[in-house]
């Protein structure tokens, strides 16, 4: 996703269509797997985490079969639970009581109202809301509501508190309940700020420059002199622990996690984190506790489709949504007409691939308990179904000859973010392990096709040392060397392969610079310097064109395609050039056989919209939204290899539920904290 604040603020939704869980003693198991061909890494490994495993208290507070609740809070009192709901274009506020009963609804309207936080005098609520946007343009920033905390309705209309649009999923309101600290971004920084809860001019306590995309995990100490907080940088999956005081003086580094927390406890320097980062079907979701140091002090599972929100009053666990989304697949023509739907709408399916003649979908989906792989014939007949390892870890990718289906696994040995590469024969099951070193936070292996073309070879990165290595190996034979990078690549998308030849972008100021580069050791070619952020360059088919996700600069702007012609010899053949896409914010681009068109996936202005869009490269012809006439919510989809039809799944909503997830003594050590 183009937008880094946008990208978060639907991420939840993402994720609570996507996950599936297995039980705590397979999620937490040692997997051995079997194989020959494996590669050996020289990268030595982080210390194998000894952190008990523990089975939280789980008690379902609220249910609904109409309502798609997220990021539930309790009441400083313990009487009310406010959540947002979300549908195809609105998200608002609600409130229920923790004992039980009928919800009300706070706000109203065709915003994004989302994230509610309690005062802690229980009388006013704070959250993010796109409510003072400009049409088109939306931006999420700071409201306050009143709020009556003994009829548990709204006690008058929300107001904007924040001149500066949010960056970042998170807010936090002090325990005096006179300021809300918040993340803001500019052209050139990324800043943390403190307003008064009632209005009034903000304050900078702490400023980073552009490599950090967003403000996240806000929390105040005890006694209001400090917020805590967790700074995202662009292209990395770890983050640093930092706070900052708030009469002033310098942001302090407290620690570096592994993966970025969900959560911090100051009072007794914990950080909750997922240590399971991937997001599709069939994926588990164990989470790890770990002090500011990096010691590993517990471990837990939720239930499938389960969505932690935030810590509870009393510190001794957090509130947590479950969905009960389901997606069917549609298919739609490229060139015009109706979708149509090929699975049942039973579980939340997912298309992996194509076989090369675009006669057939390959969709991940869930079936008698156990997952597995369907090959669909898209004009319909009989579907063949193929399991999935249990122990399989996303992503995952199928060769175009449905062969193949690589997947990661994580060993006793790994850190958080390695994983073991294992390619299976579906004919009989066999698996080789192509190395033990795969990159997680760089995808850990990547189908053909897309940004990646280099015949039916997968692809995968290892992180060795200070070079990020960029891999490929056919479904059977030896893996090679495509290039190396800086370590500092790690969790970055901008590269793409066409055969021998390798596009990649850097950062450089406000601006991206473009190169072309022939197999290891060829010399680069910049290509361009372009002004804002270009990303994700995806080869024609053909190789005289690359497409890069573009984001002008300028809070705000729209997202393009820009494009570049490259010749044989990586020279510019024809100047760099943006395309209007549709969306608002834009992802995965996919040419078309002809190379004379493309499609890209995005949202549009409107909350929870989502299209995917064909986008022509002839003058004057405007883009066009295939799926305008399917209202459901889609965050993804794969197009045929002939061009022919988009796949997609398709959200049906089915209700959702509230939950407390109760960890004892584990965030508190038998004290209470702050909020």
């Amino acid at each position: 996703m183009s937008d880094p604040t946008a990208a978060a603020s639907f991420q939840t939704t993402v994720m609570m269509g996507q996950m599936r869980v297995a039980s705590l003693c397979l999620l937490l198991a040692t997997t051995a797997v079997a194989g020959a061909g494996a590669q050996s890494a020289s990268r030595p490994q982080r210390p194998i985490s000894q952190a008990p495993i523990v089975e939280p208290r789980l008690t379902r507070l609220f249910g609904s079969d109409s309502l798609e609740m997220e990021s539930p809070v309790l009441s400083p009192d313990g009487r009310w639970i406010a959540f947002s709901t979300y549908a195809a274009e609105t998200s608002n506020l609600w409130v229920v009581p923790a004992t039980g009963g009928e919800p009300v609804q706070l706000t109203t309207g065709r915003y994004g109202d989302n994230m509610p936080t309690f005062f802690p005098s229980g009388d006013r609520i704070a959250f993010r809301s796109d409510r003072p946007s400009s049409p088109g343009n939306p931006q999420q920033y700071v409201m306050v509501m009143p709020f009556d905390p003994q009829t548990g309705r709204a006690a008058g209309t929300p107001r904007q508190v924040s001149l500066e649009s949010i960056a970042g999923q998170s807010l936090a309101v002090s325990p005096d309940g006179e300021w809300i600290a918040y993340g803001a971004r500019s052209d050139t920084a990324t800043r943390l700020m403190v307003v008064p809860s009632t209005g009034g001019t903000a304050r900078k306590l702490a400023e980073f420059g552009g490599s950090v995309v967003w403000i996240q995990n806000l929390r105040w100490s005890r006694d209001g002199g400090f917020v805590y907080f967790s700074p995202r940088r662009r292209g990395t999956e770890t983050a640093s622990i930092m706070r900052a005081p708030v009469a002033g003086g310098r942001a302090e580094e407290l620690g570096t996690m592994a993966r970025r927390p969900l959560a911090i406890v100051p009072d007794r320097g914990l950080v909750l984190q997922r240590i399971d980062q991937g997001q599709g079907p069939g994926q588990v979701p164990v989470y790890e506790i770990v002090t500011f140091g990096g010691r590993a002090v517990a471990r837990f599972a939720t239930p499938r489709n389960m969505q932690l929100s935030k810590l509870t009053p009393d510190g001794r666990g957090l509130l947590a949504s479950r969905s009960n989304l389901v997606a069917p697949i549609r298919v739609v023509p490229v060139a015009g007409g109706p979708a149509r739907q090929l699975t049942e709408a039973r579980e939340y399916d997912w298309p992996v691939g194509w076989s090369p003649d675009g006669a057939h979908v390959y969709v991940q989906t869930r079936a008698n308990g156990h997952e597995g792989i369907l090959r669909l014939p898209v004009d319909g007949g009989p579907a063949t179904q193929w399991p999935i390892p249990a122990e399989a870890k996303q992503p995952f990718a199928i060769s175009p000859d449905g062969r193949y289906f690589a997947y990661g696994l994580t060993e006793p040995a790994h850190s958080g973010d390695l994983r073991t590469l294992v390619v299976r024969r579906l004919a009989d099951g066999q698996t080789r392990v192509v190395t033990r070193a795969a990159h997680v936070g760089s995808s850990a292996v990547t189908g053909p096709g897309g940004r990646y073309r280099n015949g039916a070879e997968f692809f995968y990165f290892e992180l060795r040392g200070d070079r990020l290595e960029l891999w490929s190996t056919p479904p059977e034979g030896p893996s090679r060397l495509l290039r190396a990078f800086p370590a500092s690549y790690a969790g970055r998308t901008g590269i793409g392969v066409h055969g021998n030849r390798i596009a990649y972008t850097e950062k450089r100021g406000d601006s991206t610079a473009v190169f072309v580069a022939e197999g290891q050791n060829g010399r680069p070619h910049l290509l361009a310097t372009i002004a804002g952020k270009a990303d994700q360059p995806t080869w024609s088919h053909d190789g005289t064109w690359l497409a890069f996700d573009y984001n002008p600069p300028g809070e705000g702007s729209r997202y393009g395609v820009l494009l570049i012609g490259v010749g044989a010899n990586g020279a510019v053949t024809a100047p760099p050039r943006v395309l209007e896409a549709g969306p608002q914010w834009g992802w995965q681009i996919e040419w078309l056989p002809d190379d004379r068109a493309f499609t890209v996936f995005g949202m549009t202005g409107q909350a929870n919209q989502t299209h995917v869009f064909l986008v022509s490269l002839r003058d004057g012809e405007r883009p066009v939204a295939l799926t305008r006439d399917d209202p459901s919510t889609r965050w993804g989809y794969s197009l045929s290899p002939d061009g022919r039809y988009v796949a997609y799944p398709a959200e049906i909503p089915r209700g959702s539920s509230i939950w407390r997830v109760d960890l004892g003594d584990l965030l508190t050590g038998g004290r209470r904290t702050s909020r």
